[in-house]
């Protein structure tokens, strides 16, 4: 079973990425524009208004991702306080090093086309900001396959109460449910050009 549903995702993996590399740099950064501008508008206020000293994790876009520029910048506009994911080693779950003013990023020495924090201090997020190749309408998220989102959501939420929200393009929703395993962790929110989507009733 397992190999079953390990041989759909690559069929799956592969289909995304083929729609994504299609996207030209205009296009990305203007979906990129509407995506950011959507949570800053319509999700962001809200998180805030309950939660006003939260803690964000932000990604740095790899190739065809949603760009986070313009979230990144109105965080340090705002005084938000955010981080950024760091890899420490395969199968383990993410760390996550506090954004602060100069910071240095660097290649990742296991996954090289990987920028992240050269250093800082580490901090447990509230709120998890990360990208995806597919998504279901029920937030089953469709990743990379490395694992590392799923393994420290799972690890953040025996620690603390956490949400997570993708971004995503309209593009990326699949028609059909997605094939997971127990271990794949569903998000609380997607965000994309047009729409916020939750699965289920959240509370921020």
């Amino acid at each position: 079973m397992n190999n079953e549903i390990d041989s759909f995702k690559s069929i799956l993996r592969t289909l995304y990425r083929d729609k994504r590399s299609r996207l030209t740099a205009t296009e990305i950064q203007e979906k990129s524009q509407k995506i950011n501008q959507n949570f800053i508008n319509n999700l962001l206020p809200k998180i805030l208004e309950k939660n006003s000293q939260a803690v964000f994790s932000l990604y740095i876009s790899d190739g065809q991702e949603v760009l986070t520029n313009l979230i990144a910048g109105h965080f340090i506009n705002r005084k938000i306080n955010f981080s950024y994911p760091k890899i420490i080693q395969k199968h383990y779950h993410l760390d996550f090093v506090l954004n602060q003013p100069n910071q240095v990023f660097a290649p990742n020495k296991i996954y090289p086309k990987i920028l992240e924090p050269l250093d800082g201090k580490k901090v447990l997020p509230d709120i998890l900001i990360l990208p995806l190749l597919a998504f279901d309408a029920d937030l089953t998220r469709l990743g990379m396959g490395g694992g590392f989102f799923d393994r420290t959501i799972a690890f953040l939420k025996s620690n603390k109460k956490i949400i997570t929200v993708a971004l995503a393009y309209d593009f990326q929703r699949s028609p059909s449910l997605m094939p997971h395993h127990k271990t794949d962790q569903s998000l609380d929110f997607i965000v994309s050009e047009t729409n916020i989507i939750s699965a289920k009733p959240v509370s921020l």
